[in-house]
């Protein structure tokens, strides 16, 4: 069968984060084994894991290599509200306004959601919009903050 080794390598890392132990700050962690020798044998290559040869069960990782895997965890099989937010329908936008929205991009619809002011957290949030208006050429979108549930309100200018 013909795959992708280094996919293949990275899911492997991604699912030892799931089987570690004893996990020594800075010194790495140990991981249980069970996978396969091939996979183990070229992340030990890569200086991810102690070498697999032997009869423990478990293998050491090197804290590169326990950092990589929980980075790898975190982008494969957790779930990032920032990335997932899509934009969705609304109910209460008028015609100007909805066709002023979809001129816009995926990536600046994501910025826009994701980059509202909140004063009661007096942070930046992200905001679950409930409506959208045009005040003149600019839209103004309204919803709630995702983090208090807050009043929030973002304006989005003409580019030109």
């Amino acid at each position: 069968m013909n795959y992708n080794e280094d996919k293949i390598d990275e899911y492997t890392l991604a699912l030892m984060c799931l089987v570690t132990h004893e996990r020594h700050e800075g010194m790495g962690a140990r991981a249980w084994k069970g996978f396969d020798w091939e996979t183990l044998n070229r992340l030990h290559e890569k200086g991810y894991i102690s070498n697999p040869r032997g009869k423990t069960k478990s293998v050491l990782m090197t804290e590169d290599g326990f950092l990589k895997a929980k980075e790898l965890f975190d982008k494969y099989f957790t779930e990032d509200m920032k990335k997932d937010i899509k934009p969705i329908p609304f109910p209460k936008m008028p015609g100007a306004a909805k066709q002023r929205w979809a001129e816009l991009s995926s990536d600046s619809k994501k910025a826009v959601i994701n980059s509202a002011w909140c004063t009661r957290c007096m942070d930046g949030t992200t905001i679950q919009i409930s409506e959208g208006r045009m005040s003149g050429r600019s839209l103004v979108l309204r919803g709630t903050c995702k983090k208090c549930g807050g009043k929030v309100a973002r304006t989005i200018e003409p580019e030109d």
